[in-house]
């Protein structure tokens, strides 16, 4: 449920309750029993307390959405990087790739999927864009584990980003 809807559902409980105890506990009808209004006014306490809940919950999430990021603590330091043509697993000083033999970029870390870093960076900013255009303000960093996929992939997988801000590394 969103923060907003929480919101909502949580006044109309608040609401609802409010009016179902002060109707049980001080109803002065000469035909209701004393303990169906007792009962009916510990029943509106109890959709009050729900409605509390609800909207404590619902501020919270409005308020820890743009937050969640920066709380989240940060990603471990990596120590190896994917050969962006092959994808062998090389240390972080490695200038040349042993299996296919071709030069490594400065920049190359894991590859993507991608056949070079630039392509990989232009794919990231596509995304970027259209995710920012649709209103998103971060991204969840998933890896795949499958032996593949670099350090730093590894320990940034669960992480939250901010779209205006890189990751470490």
């Amino acid at each position: 449920m969103q923060p907003r809807s929480r919101i909502v559902a949580a006044v109309a409980f608040l609401g609802a309750g409010a009016v179902l105890a002060v109707a049980g506990f001080f109803s002065g009808a000469p035909g209701l029993d004393p303990a169906q209004g007792a009962a009916v006014g510990f029943l509106g306490l109890v959709i009050a307390a729900l409605g509390a809940l609800l909207l404590r919950r619902g501020l919270a999430g409005r308020a820890g959405s743009v937050s969640a990021a920066a709380s989240d603590p940060l990603p471990l330091p990596y120590y190896t990087r994917n050969c962006p043509f092959c994808g062998r697993r090389l240390g972080l000083k490695a200038e040349k790739c042993p299996d296919c033999r071709r030069r490594l970029p400065d920049d190359a870390t894991c590859s993507a999927g991608a056949t070079d870093a630039a392509s990989a960076v232009a794919a990231f900013a596509a995304a970027r864009e259209t995710a920012l255009a649709a209103g998103s303000t971060g991204y969840v960093w998933r890896a795949t584990h499958d032996g593949a996929a670099c350090e730093r992939c590894a320990n940034n997988d669960g992480h939250v980003f901010l779209w205006e801000q890189e990751p470490i590394g």
